[in-house]
């Protein structure tokens, strides 16, 4: 039996996989997400979506392709997950692996007339709109920025031929601002902050619902929630550790809720572990 079985629910309610279900619409994520969509379905272009580490960027991204997909729209997603690349050539080539075009030659300027012509073709003749979706976007250089710009110059009279969503940490701010010609094609800048107390309350409250628990079985109080939030200042990620490990410690000490007492004898514990 698994551990969330024992109190009564149907699926782990804080695993860390970026599962769309337990998506909780904050008002910082809920923007976020609608303006990536309106941007998307009027062809905008560039997106850029920063964040620090844990404040749910995989998530979003992982819900707007949902979005798309559930209702069968023409668009075409594409997500690179690790944009490090030795060399301009070496980005065009994996582009070229990542769309399914032939590599027949290694010359630059013909791997990006291979990119537009698929581009082209994508558009007028499959009626495709190709979504390009990179995450870890600080990790980018100099060269894979000019890759982006130069493909995104790529359109029709009216519409790009390409879209493009960049999810990254905050510090990509920096290679944005000594690229003029790119920081101009930004269509949507959106930044995701950590929660407040009220939203933290209300994330947790959801993952609970949406994992079985009965409203009339509570397994978490209201103080225990907000010293949550204290502890991890609304960061999700740090929410979603935080709350699994109080769930297993409630269980061990075979304790039908998670209370304050539970909460600071853990918080206790992790502080004599880091000492």
């Amino acid at each position: 039996m698994d551990y969330f079985e024992l109190i009564g629910l149907m699926r782990e309610p804080f695993s860390m996989a970026p599962n769309p279900a337990f998506f909780y619409k904050s008002k910082g994520h809920g923007e976020c997400l609608d303006n990536l969509e309106i941007s998307l379905r009027l062809k905008r272009g560039l997106n850029i979506v920063t964040g620090e580490v844990g404040t749910g960027k995989t998530i979003l991204s992982r819900l707007l392709l949902g979005r798309f997909v559930e209702f069968g729209v023409s668009h075409k997603f594409f997500l690179i997950l690790d944009p490090t690349w030795k060399t301009t050539q070496e980005f065009l080539i994996y582009l070229h692996q990542l769309f399914g075009i032939p590599v027949k030659e290694k010359y630059q300027t013909a791997l990006m007339d291979n990119i537009e012509h698929f581009l082209m073709d994508q558009s007028l003749n499959e009626k495709q709109q190709i979504v390009l979706m990179i995450d870890e976007g600080q990790k980018m250089g100099p060269d894979q920025i000019e890759i982006i710009r130069t493909l995104l110059n790529f359109e029709t009279n009216d519409q790009k031929l390409i879209q493009v969503i960049i999810f990254a940490q905050p510090e990509i701010q920096t290679l944005i601002d000594i690229h003029e010609n790119f920081k101009d094609r930004i269509a949507y800048r959106g930044n995701l902050r950590p929660m407040d107390d009220g939203d933290t309350v209300r994330f947790i409250d959801h993952r609970l619902k949406v994992s079985g628990l009965k409203k009339a079985n509570k397994l978490m109080t209201e103080n225990a929630k907000k010293l949550i939030y204290r502890e991890t200042n609304g960061y999700p990620r740090r929410i979603i550790v935080m709350a699994h490990n109080l769930l297993i410690e409630m269980i061990k000490l075979n304790q039908p809720q998670i209370n304050t007492s539970i909460v600071m004898d853990w918080m206790h514990n992790q502080e004599l572990n880091f000492a």
